[in-house]
């Protein structure tokens, strides 16, 4: 049975080639950058007023008024010692001027401006170029795409960009005795919370190119399932029907398909029956248990580190922090163990609250929960106060979560 760095390291080595693709910029958000990007003109392209004020000359306290200066402005207007014009926000600084002057520090009468307080030359003046050269690199690849790198993208005169594209993924559910949510369940059977709790996963992690289908427990309907979700699917992500019972024919029929199966079994709980392979046209696939919590858990540490490789992120290891318990738990030697906990900060101090639960089974247990502590293989309890290992959800703290 594999550990959990292990498991994963395997799953990551089944990324394959990123794909490039071009987009437009404003369709860009949530991608990641394919390319350098240079800028190709200076950021400010011409001296501007960093405010609304007086453009002067010198450091006189008494200037004669002349015409305003708006922005937008295309005249080239010049300024000469003793001479004073209004100019706006944004507006080129005519040329000859040194500083300006704040509105809130002058005062105008009949034409002329009066200097309450001399600024000191080059105040108030965002100089052309002093954010960005010509040719400088503004956003270098690799760089997850949010809405400042957008604007900073048009700044440097772009309308479409290079990303890494992201992958599709195929979700299916299954099991005889699950039915939809809207659904009165006679007895026997359950309502369908795996569907809906992977897409949302999915799509509050960025990947939101999702197909889902539902397979009752019988090989010849999961392998139709599976065989129309490969072909428009990266990733294959399975819930359900992959223990060893006698209606678990996950396994089975992957193997019929010819799927090269990595692992069955990883150390882990919640979540241990995990299985990962791989198609022979590349696709990874995973199975995962089929309780929500297993689900949840598996997706978090295994698919989308993966789903991240594959989109070109350079974070696809989950960043690590360290908490302090605030309750005991015990557990069995052998297996790591994810606890689901509400992380908090008190002071200087992250704290890790437990919620009672009633096993691994048991989704209401996660309804407050922002985050999974580690507790070792080898450890057999947890004591309030103790120092555990912890991550965040990615849909609580995204990008955070990830380094």
């Amino acid at each position: 049975m594999l550990s959990t760095e292990e498991a994963l390291r395997l799953v990551l080595g089944y990324a394959g080639p990123q794909v490039e693709k071009i987009v437009p910029l404003t369709d860009s958000a949530g991608y990641v950058l394919a390319e350098d990007i240079h800028s190709d003109i200076d950021m400010p392209p011409f001296d501007r007023s960093a405010m609304d004020g007086f453009a002067v000359c010198g450091d006189e306290h008494t200037h004669d008024l002349i015409k305003e200066i708006t922005a937008g402005e295309t005249r080239r207007i010049g300024i000469e010692p003793g001479r004073a014009a209004p100019i706006m926000t944004g507006a080129p600084i005519p040329h000859g001027a040194d500083r300006v002057v704040m509105i809130e520090d002058c005062t105008t009468r009949e034409s002329v401006l009066y200097l309450e307080r001399v600024p000191p030359k080059g105040a108030n003046i965002c100089w052309r170029a002093e954010d960005i050269t010509a040719g400088q690199m503004v956003l270098e690849k690799g760089t997850p795409l949010a809405q400042q790198h957008l604007g900073i993208a048009a700044m440097a005169g772009r309308g479409v960009l290079k990303v890494f594209g992201r992958p599709s993924i195929g979700i299916l559910t299954t099991g005889t005795e699950v039915v939809p949510p809207t659904w009165i369940p006679s007895p026997g059977h359950v309502r369908n919370a795996n569907m809906p709790l992977m897409i949302a996963q999915l799509q509050l992690a960025g990947f939101t190119d999702v197909i889902s289908m539902h397979a009752a427990d019988d090989p010849s309907s999961i392998e139709v399932s599976i065989s129309q979700l490969l072909e428009t699917s990266d990733v294959l992500v399975l819930a359900g029907g992959v223990s060893k019972g006698t209606r678990d024919f996950v396994p089975s029929v992957l193997e019929s398909l010819g799927v090269s199966i990595h692992f069955r079994q990883v150390a882990q709980k919640p979540g241990k029956p995990l299985l990962f392979g791989s198609f022979p046209s590349g696709q990874p696939v995973f199975g995962l248990p089929g309780n929500p919590l297993s689900v949840m858990v598996s997706i978090e540490e295994y698919v989308l580190p993966l789903l991240r490789m594959m989109s070109g992120f350079k974070g696809c290891h989950k960043r690590l922090y360290h908490g302090l318990m605030t309750s005991e738990y015990s557990k069995k030697p052998g297996r790591l163990h994810y606890l689901r906990v509400l992380a908090y900060r008190e002071g200087d101090l992250w704290k890790l609250h437990l919620p009672d639960t009633s096993g691994s089974g048991d989704l209401m247990s996660s309804v407050n929960v922002n985050a999974l502590a580690m507790v070792g293989a080898n450890a057999l309890s947890v004591m309030s106060g103790d120092i555990l290992p912890f991550h965040f959800l990615s849909s609580t703290a995204g990008e955070l979560s990830f380094a």
